[in-house]
């Protein structure tokens, strides 16, 4: 089965229910995700949150900007008790290979949730979200960042998963039309240690479009 499968089907759920408690408890005080957007001063009024649990980061997003939001999650238990405590949200039961069709929106949010993605659906997952951010939006990606390449460990809860790590923001910054606008690294815990498995990273990638009509800086020598 693949890892998409099986958390639509069972560990979506229960990823859900081993955390609810602790999710209950975040604020943007303390959201890594919000802190680089304030670092950038960006201000967005329409959000996308893939991997959106109950909805608790967009909540207080939404209060704080003013902003229309969206969330899809794989949990149904998730989305059921987010649209009992947060009814403004608009939350729907879905994988971020499959986003829906809607307005788009000027920031989308990868909030640790990359890293148990099937990786031959990374393609799909680029261009379903590219195709939803307006121009000059952003794609903010919070997730495991080891120093090179793509590698997998065994996912603890379950034994036919896995934690794919990689620099996720490499989907789109290969593109000319993205630029990096913010990056902090970290230990997974929050703290400043380097060891390489448990680094995680906040990335913010601006979509430019005139970006794609840079001129020849190399003309023709007389």
């Amino acid at each position: 089965m693949i890892q998409k499968s099986i958390f639509m089907q069972e560990e979506a759920d229960a990823w859900y229910e081993r955390n609810k408690f602790c999710i209950n408890q975040k604020s943007l005080s303390n959201d890594p995700i919000f802190t680089a957007l304030q670092n950038i001063g960006y201000q967005p009024k329409r959000i996308l949150e893939v991997g959106c649990a109950n909805g608790w980061r967009l909540a207080q997003l939404a209060n704080h900007y003013g902003a229309t939001c969206y969330g899809i999650d794989p949990s149904q238990a998730a989305i059921e008790d987010g649209a009992k405590s947060y009814p403004a949200l608009n939350l729907s039961v879905g994988t971020a290979d499959g986003l829906p069709d809607f307005e788009p929106v000027d920031l989308i949010i990868f909030g640790f949730c990359l890293y148990l993605c099937d990786p031959q659906d990374l393609f799909t997952i680029a261009a379903n979200s590219d195709r939803l951010l307006a121009d000059k939006g952003v794609m903010a990606i919070y997730d495991f960042c080891p120093p090179t390449g793509h590698y997998r460990n065994d996912y603890q809860h379950h034994a036919n998963l896995f934690s794919h790590k990689m620099n996720y923001s490499s989907m789109f910054s290969w593109h000319p039309s993205y630029c990096r606008v913010f990056e902090h690294v970290m230990h997974h815990d929050g703290t400043h240690e380097l060891e390489p498995d448990a680094l995680v990273s906040v990335q913010l990638l601006k979509k430019d479009s005139q970006l794609l009509d840079v001129k020849n800086p190399y003309p023709p020598q007389n």
